[in-house]
Parts: structure tokens; C-alpha cells; sequence
């Protein structure tokens, strides 16, 4: 069973072979790749990157595209992130 037939199955009450795992990792990701986390909120590189290897290494069933408001507040000169 892949990730896809694992969610719709789950979601329509069907069986599954195992709970499907949608768990948020960005700090985890971040750390486990050995980027700083202002580099994940800030470069979508970085975090695809390190998305797609933790979900790889630790069979994650959705790929995420958030990095909380921290790149919106950046783009508007916000950055509480930024070294100064």
C-alpha cells in the first residue's frame, strides 16, 4: 500500500496496513540535514530538501510546504530570523 491508497483508504474508514503518518518535522528536518532553521524558513530549497529525505528515511505519508509566517514576514522586511 502506498502513501495515496493509505490516506484514502484511511479517510473513507477502510483498513489500512498501518496508520498513515502525517506528522510536522520542520525542526527535525532542518536538524537532521544540518541546515540552520532560519536557512529552512527562508530557502525553499532547503526545505524540500530536507522534507523529502526525512520523508524517505522515516516513510512519511504527505510531503509539507509550510514553514509557519516566518518567509511572509520576511518578504515584508520582517525577518525576526535575520542576523544582524
Amino acid at each position: 500500500m502506498n502513501a495515496y491508497t493509505r490516506m484514502e483508504h484511511r479517510l473513507r474508514g477502510e483498513p489500512v496496513d498501518r496508520p498513515p503518518n502525517f506528522d510536522i518535522f520542520m525542526t527535525f528536518a532542518a536538524r537532521r540535514t544540518g541546515r540552520p532553521l532560519r536557512d529552512y524558513y527562508l530557502d525553499h530549497r532547503v526545505l524540500v530538501d530536507a522534507n523529502l529525505r526525512v520523508i524517505e528515511d522515516f516513510q512519511i505519508d504527505i510531503a509539507q510546504a509550510i514553514s509557519d509566517p516566518y518567509r511572509e514576514c520576511h518578504d515584508f522586511g520582517r525577518d525576526r530570523l535575520s542576523r544582524r
